[in-house]
């Protein structure tokens, strides 16, 4: 059985969105630990081996869906944090496979459209090496990747080779988007 985040978790997004450390005079960085582990606790990656839970901690993420309206939420506002993008990519790596496409698109695209307010905090991090790292494991798995599906990757990966990545480079060359094409008049 899939459920909706309680309004408790509601709560306390609430609270992060709103931390002072995600002001827009801010870069972004955790430094106090009940923020951090806040984070943690909200972006799923505090599970700990737990076999008898009845989901995440065991490892079986095929319920990850319940909690994306949480996780959209938290990235659109405040992921072009260095400390909550990297929380947020250890979700996807830990989900693997189960952490829908559209929803990675969606997520990173808001964080990169905002990535201004981090104030430089992403450079010299492996922040972009990572979300090419995950576009890549995504599409090997949904390959052959529907257009709209394609085309929201390309930009993310257009977006990380503006910002020094070599390797979203090499993947855009890839076999996955070598076919795809925007119609002239910018529809998909």
């Amino acid at each position: 059985m899939v459920s909706v985040p309680s309004e408790r978790s509601q709560d306390r997004v609430l609270c992060l969105i709103d931390d002072q450390a995600f002001s827009e005079k801010s870069d972004g960085a955790v430094h106090d630990n009940a923020l951090a582990r806040l984070v943690d606790a909200l972006l799923f990656v505090a599970v700990t081996d737990a076999p008898q839970a009845t989901r995440f901690a065991n490892g079986d993420w095929s319920q990850v869906a319940a909690i994306m309206p949480m996780i959209t939420r938290i990235m659109a506002k405040i992921g072009w944090s260095s400390d909550v993008m990297s929380k947020s990519l250890t979700l996807c790596e830990q989900a693997a496979d189960a952490y829908p496409i559209r929803v990675f698109s969606q997520q990173v695209a808001a964080t990169l459209e905002s990535i201004h307010l981090s104030q430089g905090s992403w450079t010299g991090t492996t922040l972009p090496a990572r979300i090419a790292a995950t576009i890549q494991r995504l599409t090997d798995k949904h390959y052959p990747l529907e257009q709209d599906q394609a085309l929201a990757l390309l930009r993310i990966l257009d977006a990380l080779i503006d910002l020094g990545d070599r390797r979203s480079s090499a993947l855009e060359q890839s076999e996955a988007f070598r076919e795809v094409r925007k119609t002239a008049d910018g529809s998909q």
